[in-house]
């Protein structure tokens, strides 16, 4: 195997799992430098951002996917590399064209604002991850019908509690 240099982190780094509006500025913060030095991440997700030991500042990771832009550049055609769940509308429409075309796109035109998408993407799935787990919390009925899905036995058990929510 060969050698490299790498940095080895181990227990410094907090994975994301919700978001506050600190936070957030923070991931637009990170994505507008990146703008700034025409970086176009490409793989903007939930477990590529990470928190300090603190919690109070957040890390963008992986760049393996990134790509420069020249300053003249405002798109840049590659070939798609990364997750897509969180990519811009633009990008998922031309994505399931494909697919329901059975067709297999290889490139895409990666806007300069193409993170900025994904990051108000992560942003809105991390707070409404927040939302649905104090509602999970609170709302004994709820919780209540998530543990007879986990526990499924029949469906009239669930047709009969979900009566209350009514």
């Amino acid at each position: 195997m060969g050698k490299g240099k790498f940095i080895l982190v181990e227990n410094q780094l907090i994975s994301l799992t919700s978001i506050n509006l600190h936070q957030a500025e923070q991931l637009i913060s990170i994505i507008e430098h990146l703008y700034k030095c025409g970086i176009i991440h490409r793989d903007i997700r939930p477990q590529n951002l990470m928190f300090d030991e603190t919690g109070n500042h957040l890390k963008l990771i992986d760049f393996g996917f990134a790509t420069t832009l020249e300053n003249n550049e405002n798109t840049k055609e590659l070939g798609i590399e990364g997750v897509v769940l969180y990519a811009g509308l633009k990008f998922l429409e031309l994505y399931l064209q494909a697919i329901h075309n059975a067709a297999i796109i290889r490139t895409y035109k990666y806007e300069r604002t193409f993170d900025l998408t994904c990051a108000l993407n992560v942003i809105i799935a991390a707070a409404s991850y927040e939302f649905w787990f104090v509602i999970k919390e609170k709302n004994k009925n709820y919780n209540g019908l998530l543990n007879l899905i986990d526990n499924l036995s029949d469906f009239e058990t669930i047709k009969n509690r979900i009566k209350v929510l009514f």
